[in-house]
C-alpha cells in the first residue's frame, strides 16, 4: 500500500512539474511573439471581400481605399501602433459591409477580411432615389459594380436609408404605420422561398393605399395583393386561377387579377 501511494504521489508530482514548465515555454513563447510583433512593422495591407452569391457589390480597391482614409498610415508604419479600431469604424460605416474583421499578424501584415450585404429588392422612391434592402433588413447603397437581378418595387415609396434594421424596430407599432419597408421585406422573403415566384415576380409596384401590385414577368396583366397578410392563402389563390386558365384561355384576356379578398379571386377583362 504504501508502494502504491508513493508512486501516484510521485506521478501527480511529475504532472505538476510538466504542467508548471509548459506554462513556462508557453509564457516565453507569448514574450517572444509579442516582442517580435512590437518591432514588426507592416509591410502589406491584406484585403478580402467574402460574398455569399459570388457577386461582389463592392471591391477590394475600395475597402483598400476606405481602410487607408480613416487612419495616418497603415503600410511602412509599426504594427502595433496601426489603428485597428479606427480603420473597422470606417469600414461599418459602408452600407454594402455586413461584417468587418480586421487585425494585424506576426509577419508584419494588416489583414481585412470583408463580408458584404445581400440584397433581396431594389427600392425607386417617389423622389427619384434607389437602394436596395439587404436580407437582414438594413438598407444598402446601389453598386457600381454589380447590379442584383432582385424584384424592383416602384410607385408611392417615401423612405430613406437608415444605418438601422427595420427588423430591429419589429416592435415599433408607430415606424411600422409609418414605413412600407417592412412589407416589401415580408414579401421579398416569401417569393423568394418558392422558385416559381422567384421567376414570375420581376416588378411591384405600390399604390397610393400602401397596396402591393404585381407586375409579372409573363404575360400582360397586373395582380392586385393587397397588403401582405395572408399570402400564402393569396398565392395559392393565384396558382391555382393560372393552372385552370391555362388550360382554357390566354392570360392576356384579363388587364387585373385580384386576389385580396378572401376566397375569391376577381378579374377584369381586358
Amino acid at each position: 500500500m504504501k508502494d502504491v501511494r508513493r508512486r501516484k504521489r510521485l506521478r501527480l508530482l511529475a504532472i505538476n512539474g510538466l504542467a508548471f514548465a509548459g506554462a513556462i515555454i508557453l509564457f516565453v513563447l507569448l514574450g517572444f511573439v509579442g516582442k517580435k510583433q512590437h518591432d514588426a512593422v507592416c509591410w502589406k495591407l491584406d484585403v478580402e471581400v467574402q460574398a455569399t452569391d459570388e457577386k461582389k457589390y463592392i471591391d477590394e480597391a475600395l475597402i483598400l481605399r476606405i481602410a487607408n482614409s480613416s487612419t495616418d498610415q497603415i503600410v511602412g508604419k509599426p504594427v502595433d501602433e496601426i489603428d485597428i479600431s479606427a480603420i473597422h469604424s470606417k469600414l461599418s460605416e459602408n452600407s454594402s459591409v455586413r461584417e468587418a474583421h480586421v487585425y494585424t499578424t506576426v509577419d508584419g501584415r494588416c489583414v481585412i477580411k470583408v463580408l458584404q450585404r445581400t440584397p433581396v429588392a431594389r427600392i425607386f422612391t417617389a423622389q427619384g432615389h434607389s437602394f436596395y434592402l439587404d436580407k437582414d433588413g438594413f438598407t444598402m447603397a446601389l453598386s457600381d459594380h454589380y447590379s442584383a437581378k432582385v424584384p424592383v418595387f416602384t410607385g408611392h415609396i417615401n423612405e430613406q436609408m437608415s444605418t438601422t434594421s427595420i427588423l430591429d424596430r419589429s416592435g415599433d407599432a408607430v415606424f411600422n404605420e409609418a414605413t412600407v419597408l417592412d412589407d416589401i421585406y415580408k414579401l421579398t422573403q416569401f417569393i423568394n422561398k418558392n422558385e416559381f415566384w422567384s421567376a414570375m415576380v420581376e416588378h411591384v409596384y405600390v399604390n397610393a393605399d400602401g397596396e402591393f401590385e404585381i407586375i409579372p414577368r409573363v404575360g400582360n396583366h397586373h395582380i392586385r395583393i393587397g397588403n401582405t397578410e395572408n399570402l400564402e392563402e393569396k398565392f395559392k389563390k393565384l396558382l391555382a386561377f393560372y393552372a385552370n386558365t391555362l388550360h382554357t384561355r390566354d392570360l392576356n384576356t384579363y388587364s387585373t387579377i385580384n386576389v385580396k379578398y378572401d376566397g375569391q379571386v376577381v378579374c377584369v377583362k381586358r
